[in-house]
Order: structure tokens, then C-alpha cells, then sequence
């Protein structure tokens, strides 16, 4: 099954960076790992993906409004949000693919059981013991969860 997700993305992927969608970045000097840029169809496509989402999560909803911000703000402002002292997502990698994924999610989206309030270790467990395999490739080959 990993073969044939990894084929299906190798081609997706080609097929982007034939039609324009897509190009690696800083492609003309030797390229940068894992960074894209846009070509005019890809840039549409986003826009458009991106307007849509701003409708239904902005527009049609009363209870939401519009923000658009700096993400680069004083450190006051971060530690004032509880970014710095609240965030500590468990993450777990996937030692076959070397993908990437929350814990809480990876166990909630494939057991639909709630885990807020879990420990590192316990996620970790009940990874291991329900043998949650990777949604990208498939495999049951799991580091420990740690914190981010």
C-alpha cells in the first residue's frame, strides 16, 4: 500500500510541476528542500481554495469574524496569548515514510476516541497498542511520542 500512495503522490506531484502549478524553490540555484512556489495556476488555485474557505468560515458564520495579522509580533504578544507556555503538541513520526503528525489527531481521526489530557506516554501507548498505521504510507512503524 506505502508503493502505491508514494507512486500516486510522485505523479500528482509531476503532473503539478508540468502544468505550471507548482515549482521547487530557488529551483535556478540547485533548488531548496521542501519549499514550492506557486506558478499562475497554482497561485489561482490557492486563491481560490483560500476565498472559498474565507466565505464558509468567515462570511456565513455569526460567530467568526475576519482577521489578517503579523505573525512576526513582539514576544510579549505570544507569551500574552499562552503560545509560548500552552502549546506542547505531542508529536509521533513515522519511522517507514518519515511523516508527521499530532498524536492527539493521529488517535482521534482513527479510533474516534477523545485523548485531551493524555500524557506523552499514554498517547504513545495507545498508538502502539490499537497498531494505528500511518495514514501516508500505511505502516504500523511508530517512534515515541515527545513534545514540540
Amino acid at each position: 500500500m506505502a508503493e502505491n500512495v508514494e507512486k500516486t503522490m510522485s505523479k500528482i506531484v509531476s503532473l503539478c510541476k508540468r502544468r505550471g502549478f507548482i515549482f521547487q524553490g530557488s529551483d535556478i540555484y540547485g533548488g531548496l528542500a521542501n519549499t514550492w512556489d506557486y506558478g499562475p495556476l497554482g497561485a489561482e488555485l490557492k486563491r481560490n481554495v483560500k476565498d472559498y474557505w474565507w466565505k464558509r468560515v468567515v462570511h456565513e458564520r455569526d460567530d467568526v469574524v475576519g482577521l489578517d495579522s503579523a505573525i512576526l509580533m513582539h514576544p510579549r504578544v505570544w507569551e500574552a496569548s499562552g503560545h509560548l507556555a500552552g502549546f506542547n503538541d505531542a508529536l509521533i513520526d513515522c519511522k517507514q515514510c518519515k511523516s508527521r503528525f499530532r498524536a492527539d489527531h493521529l488517535i482521534e481521526d482513527s479510533l474516534d476516541m477523545k485523548v485531551e489530557g493524555k500524557s506523552v506516554q499514554e498517547l504513545t501507548e495507545i498508538i502502539h497498542d490499537n497498531e494505528i498505521k500511518c495514514p501516508t504510507c500505511g505502516m504500523v512503524a511508530w517512534t515515541e511520542a515527545r513534545v514540540f
